[in-house]
């Protein structure tokens, strides 16, 4: 595209991006994304949510997380299945800290499901 003289947009980096999460090619697929904030390509919620699903999908969590909190601070929290992938997958990475730190920081920037969030983070492992 570029050395046609074609500008990529949001919508074709998100078309790559979860292109290569398919195809779990999540180093190209963290790359994509990345040259899409770099060439001034603002993501919209929708690229994070579903890079995030991708990026759990692949068991890449540690990248999930990274890019869920960048999500959360623009306002944008993944749906509740989205979440809960990501909190399990922390939980099977060892990572409960960072799991009840996140449970944490929803809870308190979006009230929405916080009864559901109470029951998850309760089976969480001590």
């Amino acid at each position: 595209m570029l050395t046609r003289g074609m500008k990529p947009n949001m919508e074709t980096y998100a078309h790559l991006t979860h292109g290569f999460c398919n195809e779990e090619r999540n180093d190209e697929a963290k790359k994509m994304f990345k040259s899409m904030v770099n060439h001034d390509c603002r993501p919209n919620s929708d690229c994070y949510f579903t890079f995030i699903h991708y990026l759990c999908n692949g068991g890449d969590f540690d990248t999930a997380l990274q890019i869920c909190k960048e999500s959360v601070e623009k306002g944008w929290v993944p749906n509740f299945g989205n979440m809960k992938s990501l909190v399990n997958g922390l939980v099977s990475i060892n990572k409960v800290d960072e799991a009840r730190e996140l449970i944490t920081q929803v809870n308190e920037r979006f009230s929405r499901n916080i009864d559901l969030w109470d029951e998850v983070e309760a089976g969480l492992p001590r």
